[in-house]
């Protein structure tokens, strides 16, 4: 007599589902994003000369050190702003800087400590400033650097699973490309922007137009690299 007890379902297991990757969102920022150091200096010196409060005369020669360190930190991050420095670039200069350094110590021993005693003569120039020019000056960088942040809103990439919408404008201007035939690349030209804020170039070429198109200022670009590579292998791997 046959078993009445019904024999357990044998059920196929449901295929895994596959996981739809996060889109990856690519801003061009304005190079004023890099005068980050800049504004850090203006308010810790405002907060300095605020301290500090009228400054008595023997208090001239702090206030005269502040400044000049302003003055320093301003002309350096101008000048980075100038120039693109590859790591190549930026050893050379270091090196050159080094051996100045090197060479005007020897000249201070030869000729009996008076190379630097000199240099700080010619260089003795009395600046000074109080509390609300460094405010002042720390509130018309923060505003351009909203404006950067405002703008970057409306200009950017989203890259997804299927395609790359490239937003323009005010307007709302898109343009797309599949993210199947898109391809890019990673350039990081400039040591001291990837130093400040990991910032580098991303390269794409869109096999659908024939074009290349390049986000020159993208902050923190090995991560977004990094998520980019997952992204198009998932793609590549469902194209397969």
């Amino acid at each position: 007599m046959a078993d009445s007890a019904t024999q357990p379902n044998q059920t196929q297991p449901a295929p895994p589902r596959r996981s739809v990757p996060e889109p990856v969102i690519l801003r061009d920022w304005p190079k004023i994003i890099m005068m980050w150091p800049t504004l850090v200096a203006g308010l810790v010196c405002g907060i300095i000369m605020a301290l500090w409060g009228t400054t008595p005369p023997d208090h001239f020669a702090r206030i005269h050190y502040v400044g000049l360190v302003f003055l320093v930190i301003l002309a350096i991050n101008m000048t980075l702003l100038l120039y693109d420095l590859s790591l190549r670039g930026f050893i050379i200069v270091a090196l050159a800087i080094l051996a100045l350094v090197l060479a005007i110590f020897l000249l201070n021993q030869q000729f009996g400590h008076r190379v630097w005693k000199g240099i700080a003569r010619a260089l003795s120039i009395q600046v000074w400033a109080n509390a609300a020019f460094y405010f002042t000056f720390s509130l018309v960088l923060l505003l351009n650097l909203a404006i950067a942040w405002i703008t970057t809103r409306f200009n950017y990439w989203k890259v997804e699973n299927n395609e790359i919408i490239i937003h323009e404008g005010f307007m709302h201007e898109q343009e797309r490309h599949p993210t199947a035939q898109a391809r890019f690349r990673m350039v990081v030209e400039d040591i001291v922007e990837y130093g400040l804020l990991g910032s580098g170039k991303l390269v794409f070429y869109f096999g659908d137009a024939q074009t290349e198109k390049e986000l020159k200022t993208v902050l923190f670009v090995h991560r977004k690299a990094k998520a980019l590579d997952e992204l198009l292998g998932r793609v590549a791997v469902v194209q397969k």
